[in-house]
């Protein structure tokens, strides 16, 4: 089996194109550039480099977040747009499975924006306490009072000192999806994981003539 999963909901973007025999993974493309939130090009020339270097995929897999509101839309539709074309299955699977933390495991930490943090606990591929909002005073308590784990993010927070900069791996994501796990296998377009609503500038009044 043959997977090309991608990852953008971090400041980075991840793209990998994993081949499995007998359930061992063969890397045979992966690359990760840095790109900002309202440009998607490193993500989509990744998928091309993919493509034209490996061929097509048996699968596709993509990272739903949580993370960059423009990034996962673009990551989505571009997972959704391809296996449509294509005819094949899609896996979507949450970006902080696909972390590279100890088996022991690891708090996964993000800014949520509008003053609040996400933060969830991982061990061994799998959610030990799933993604929930946080201030950044409790945040800290938090982590104070679970001091045992090491804690990932993808991107520098200044009120954790002790963050250790991960992010989301594409090949990461396309070893979960081998696993066939149904829980990850969606037939329409995946729902990225918001654990708000987005922020949306209001349009201004018009004025209205008499």
């Amino acid at each position: 089996m043959k997977i090309l999963s991608l990852d953008s909901s971090s400041p980075v973007a991840s793209v990998a194109f994993v081949s499995f025999i007998k359930g061992t993974p063969e890397i045979l493309f992966e690359k990760q550039t840095p790109h900002a939130r309202s440009d998607s090009a490193a993500l989509f020339e990744g998928l091309r480099d993919a493509v034209e270097r490996c061929g097509l995929p048996d699968a596709l897999c993509v990272g739903l977040g949580p993370g960059s509101y423009n990034g996962l839309r673009a990551g989505i539709a571009a997972a959704r747009g391809f296996a449509t074309a294509r005819n094949l299955p899609l896996y979507a699977i949450p970006s902080p499975l696909a972390l590279h933390g100890p088996d022991e495991g690891f708090w996964a930490l993000g800014d949520a924006r509008g003053g609040h943090y996400w933060i969830a606990r991982i061990q061994l591929g799998v959610f030990v306490e799933e993604p929930r909002l946080l201030s950044p005073a409790e945040t800290l308590s938090h982590l104070h009072s679970h001091a045992n784990l090491p804690v990932l993010g993808s991107a520098v927070l200044p009120e954790i000192g002790n963050l250790l900069i991960e992010t989301p791996s594409a090949v990461r994501l396309a070893i979960l999806a081998e696993k066939n796990d149904p829980s990850f296998i969606v037939s329409g377009t995946p729902e990225p994981i918001y654990l708000k609503p987005p922020h949306i500038t209001p349009p201004r009044a018009t004025a209205t003539v008499p």
